[in-house]
């Protein structure tokens, strides 16, 4: 990196930081003997401060002394052990000796996605406690982890979008090598780790880099007094790449998903994405698969053009939120017997079939679009953080995960969906109070458009981010899985997982986007065929609604999969019950 604390060969340790609002700056060093030591920083041009040092060694503590600003950490430290107000560490990452060189990762095809919130995840909250459960995660069936963001943020627990040091592994997370322990762990299991980047914002505690390069920082302030980089400064840019390119390089990461706060339409931040994308493929990504991911943006297309069907000209896919909106309005009738809402419907065929909603976008590869049911933010935009199970009829639910799984989008879960889990996934923070004030007061205005939440009564049933029991509570209770339901929702998930490996995966490779079709069937009923990359066809016949569907005929095929279980016995003579979804494979000719 160009910045930060570097090792050099010999030994020696470069410091280089950007400061331009100082007019002087010091190197305040703690070695690992005991002593401290203060240096001058030469200033050599543009405002940039540099020292190279043989009185540096890996595993020293150090900061800068801003004059006029005070003592700050390394705003590119590879670790702060003592938080995001402490010290950086110098780090020599060639101590870590990695094992998995001959993993190359998995083409994207196989992608099928967990994601997972480190700290919440195990009632531990950290990368070697992640580690313990990747058996659990191969028997599952899931082939890649995709973290949320792990960078070091303000207090000891956060969704992980607040972080103020996006090269430091959170220390309330583990040290650097425990991650690169758990990324190891999983590659030798085959699983693929991704992970959120979100380096282009800062949070609004312990952002000390505002106050000494202030124009580093777009001047409009964003969600409580937090700070956006500049994307349209070339040094914004290159902070953003280089992010990129550590965690990938530093970490063999597999790949990454970009926010949509990056995904703009000024011609900058286009700029910024489409170098970004170069700076992997001709890096990293020309020895093995790195995996480049957006989240969702209805303008995403041009990144997600495939010039051929082999090699993706930019990003290979994008978080599909219209899929899972349509999914949520095809279910929102189900507690109370509603007809399904065809426009819903509608959507729901437009984003199994085209990826985006009804009219919106352009026809692209299945594989271009990750398909979900529920994600950290739609659990977390919930004013009491129920999960979809809790909110949804074990039947129409069923029907859809059984939809979602087999299609062939790559499916993503989110941790703990796959048995039901009893936690919620609620928003929680930990900033020093007396720097960001009425946190819990403006989570609650938030909802006071919702029936039974119009009072400050009821809205006082909301949790405060705030309170260290509100994290507590949403920690995965792993002795669940042992009991109904939580082991039969786990025990479907598993064979749902294990067809789709086995019979669709194989089959994904060289589709094309002209080849899908889907048709309604009155008011609730959908069918949508995919020609596969073998030229075989693989066909959905569904009835999303509360009341049987009949004059139906079933598709050339064998039955993949019937939810439930006597759907296809049914559909043999014309009718297809309520709240079910039948898939057939007919091999190519």
């Amino acid at each position: 990196m160009p910045f930060g604390a570097q090792v050099l060969e010999g030994g020696r340790i470069r410091f280089r930081l950007w400061a331009p609002a100082a007019e002087r700056v010091d190197l305040l060093l703690e070695t690992t003997h005991g002593g401290g030591v203060t240096i001058p920083m030469a200033c050599t041009e543009a405002g940039w401060y540099e020292l190279t040092s043989d009185r540096a060694t890996a595993g020293d503590l150090y900061r800068y002394r801003i004059h006029g600003f005070g003592e700050v950490p390394d705003p590119a430290s590879r670790y702060n052990p003592q938080g995001v107000h402490g010290p950086s560490q110098v780090l020599e990452p060639g101590q870590f000796v990695w094992n998995d060189r001959g993993w190359r990762g998995r083409p994207w095809e196989e992608a099928i996605i967990y994601q997972l919130h480190v700290g919440a995840f195990t009632p531990q909250g950290t990368f070697a406690a992640a580690r313990e459960r990747l058996d659990y995660l191969v028997d599952l069936g899931v082939t890649a982890i995709q973290l949320l963001p792990v960078g070091a943020f303000a207090g000891a627990h956060n969704w992980g979008f607040d972080g103020v040091l996006p090269f430091a592994p959170a220390a309330s997370y583990g040290h650097p090598d425990d991650l690169k322990e758990l990324i190891q762990a999983a590659h030798h299991k085959g699983l693929m780790v991704l992970l959120d980047l979100a380096c282009h914002y800062f949070g609004p505690e312990g952002n000390y880099l505002s106050v000494y390069a202030p124009e580093f920082f777009a001047r409009q302030a964003t969600n409580l007094a937090g700070r956006s980089i500049d994307v349209t400064l070339p040094g914004g840019r290159e902070f953003i790449i280089h992010n990129a390119l550590y965690w990938l390089e530093e970490f063999h990461l597999d790949g990454l998903r970009l926010n949509a706060a990056l995904f703009q339409d000024e011609q900058e931040q286009a700029d910024l994405l489409a170098a970004l994308a170069r700076a992997v493929r001709e890096g990293p990504g020309k020895h093995r698969h790195c995996h480049l991911l957006l989240s969702h943006d209805r303008r995403a297309a041009r990144y997600l053009r495939w010039a051929d069907h082999s090699d993706p000209r930019h990003y290979e896919a994008v978080w599909n939120n219209a899929a899972q909106q349509a999914m949520q309005d095809v279910l929102t009738g189900a507690p109370s017997g509603a007809v399904t809402d065809v426009q819903a419907l509608d959507q729901l065929g437009a984003c199994l079939s085209r990826g985006g909603a009804a009219g919106e976008s352009e026809p692209l590869l299945p594989t271009a679009f990750v398909t979900f049911l529920q994600d950290y933010a739609q659990i977390g935009s919930q004013a009491l953080g129920e999960r979809l199970h809790q909110l949804t009829p074990p039947r129409p639910l069923g029907a859809m995960v059984a939809t979602s799984l087999l299609a062939p989008m790559p499916p993503a879960l989110f941790m703990g969906e796959e048995f039901a889990a009893a936690q919620p996934f609620l928003y929680f923070c930990d900033f020093n109070p007396d720097l960001v004030k009425d946190v819990a007061i403006n989570r609650r205005k938030s909802f006071a458009h919702l029936k039974g939440f119009r009072t400050a009564r009821t809205r006082a049933r909301i949790p405060d981010p705030m309170d260290p029991a509100t994290f507590q509570r949403c920690k995965l209770d792993w002795s669940s899985i042992q009991r109904s339901p939580h082991a039969d929702w786990l025990y479907f998930y598993r064979r749902l997982l294990a067809v789709r490996r086995r019979e669709i995966t194989p089959r994904l490779s060289g589709m094309h986007e002209d080849r899908i079709r889907y048709l309604l069937s009155g008011d609730r009923g959908l069918s949508i065929q995919w020609t596969l990359g073998d030229d075989s066809l693989l066909t959905l016949l569904a009835n999303y609604g509360p009341a049987p569907l009949d004059g139906l005929q079933a598709p050339a095929g064998a039955v993949l999969w019937s939810e439930p279980g006597d759907a296809a016995t049914s559909l043999s003579q014309g009718r297809l019950p309520a709240w079910s979804v039948v898939w057939f494979l007919q091999a190519a000719a």
